[in-house]
């Protein structure tokens, strides 16, 4: 699986950008030679990483994953470029500027300034696309949704989902697929996860819309969701070592976050709307994807 005839040269790894990395895996930018005098785009290469002991998983996840992305043509889904089985097991993807969770960093290490709305609108309606496309065209839950598998160019001019590594299959209802895997297991990250993967329940496309609703807490706090620590904890250095630090976040998971303070009720008022609804226990009363994106848009079209 290649783009075109071309025949793709990776230069050793300390001579490559990483972009990112994951369980197993790092996200390099290879910077393609011009061909016929013309500038090529950046890919960016997902390979295995070397400092992991081989394993079949992630092998397997890296293929499937090709196979998926070469599958999919969505706007503001990451496009597939190239996968190769050679000498080096790689998946070559369009290349964006930033993630939003590298965003959020270099917010914490520049003004400390909570996104403005806007912004946090339009990741609404761009990913609400993309995960409307995933649930209802293809069919599969992302099953990893966070700021760092939201890709952003320029000033939030448009925003893709990627790593769809961990992704499960879903029925004609929107509901896990048992019938199609074998063993579904939902893997994402414990602090963006929802109430139903953190106490059991039924997975769905809901399910993907929850921590959606986190990333736009996210934008708000400039922090993961539930790291942030409350007036009861003691903060002194004993108690920071101890376990309960542990507890005191994990208790958290599959729960709302409050709003962060210093965030204008009236200013944020339609960002704070989505998140709430977003967030809700019950999946069935939040919005399907395709109904938060058209919320965003329209909200966007107004005076924010």
């Amino acid at each position: 699986m290649t783009e075109g005839n071309d025949k793709i040269c990776i230069p050793p790894s300390p001579f490559l950008n990483r972009l990112g990395y994951g369980t197993g895996v790092s996200v390099m930018q290879l910077v393609r030679s011009p061909k016929a005098g013309q500038i090529r785009s950046p890919w960016a290469l997902k390979m295995l990483n070397k400092r992991v002991k081989p394993n079949k998983v992630y092998t397997e996840r890296l293929q499937a994953e090709a196979e998926l992305l070469q599958r999919m043509s969505h706007p503001n889904i990451v496009g597939f470029r190239a996968f190769g089985t050679t000498k080096i097991l790689y998946l070559g993807m369009e290349a964006c500027d930033l993630s939003l969770g590298d965003m959020i960093e270099k917010k914490v290490e520049n003004d400390c300034e909570p996104f403005a709305p806007k912004c946090i609108l339009k990741v609404a309606a761009d990913i609400g696309n993309a995960l409307d496309y995933l649930h209802t065209k293809m069919q599969i839950l992302h099953g990893d949704m966070k700021s760092y598998n939201i890709l952003v160019n320029g000033d939030f001019v448009i925003c893709k989902l990627c790593d769809f590594g961990v992704t499960l299959p879903l029925d004609e209802n929107g509901v896990l697929d048992k019938q199609k895997k074998k063993y579904p297991i939902y893997f994402g990250t414990e602090a963006w996860s929802a109430p139903e993967v953190i106490h059991g329940g039924t997975i769905s496309s809901a399910t993907d819309v929850w921590p959606l609703g986190l990333v736009f807490w996210e934008m708000l706090a400039l922090m993961p969701p539930h790291s942030q620590l409350d007036d009861t904890f003691d903060e002194s250095i004993d108690s920071l070592q101890d376990d309960s630090m542990l507890d005191h976040f994990t208790e958290r998971y599959g729960t709302r976050p409050v709003v962060p303070g210093g965030i204008c009720p009236v200013q944020y008022e339609r960002p704070l709307v989505l998140f709430c609804r977003c967030t809700q226990e019950e999946p069935a009363a939040r919005p399907s994807a395709r109904r938060l994106a058209d919320a965003a848009h329209l909200a966007l079209q107004t005076d924010v």
